[in-house]
């Protein structure tokens, strides 16, 4: 998966879950905790569905965000490397700029 997947999947499920918490007025975190810990009465089969889409969109935001930190801690470590007089020169990235 390249970084350009990983920021466009993370901005995408960001979407969907926004559509969740406007739809039950919770933040996705706190959603995940009580959903995680079997709290949730799901009642009704639309509810139940939801809850295990809203469950797994949050769980791949983790995975992306994970995967989004890995490569760019990476990034400032080859940054240091290559300015070790700590004026680092950031440009945009070519891979990810879009005309």
């Amino acid at each position: 998966m390249t970084l350009s997947d990983i920021i466009e999947d993370l901005h995408a499920v960001e979407l969907r879950l926004l559509d969740y918490e406007k739809r039950y007025g919770l933040h996705s975190e706190d959603f995940y905790a009580l959903y995680s810990q079997g709290l949730l009465d799901d009642g009704e089969l639309e509810e139940t569905i939801d809850f295990t889409r809203w469950a797994g969109l949050y769980e791949i935001k983790q995975e992306r965000e994970e995967m989004f930190r890995e490569l760019s801690r990476a990034f400032v470590r080859d940054l240091r490397a290559k300015y070790p007089e700590n004026r680092i020169r950031l440009t945009p990235n070519p891979d990810l700029v879009t005309v």
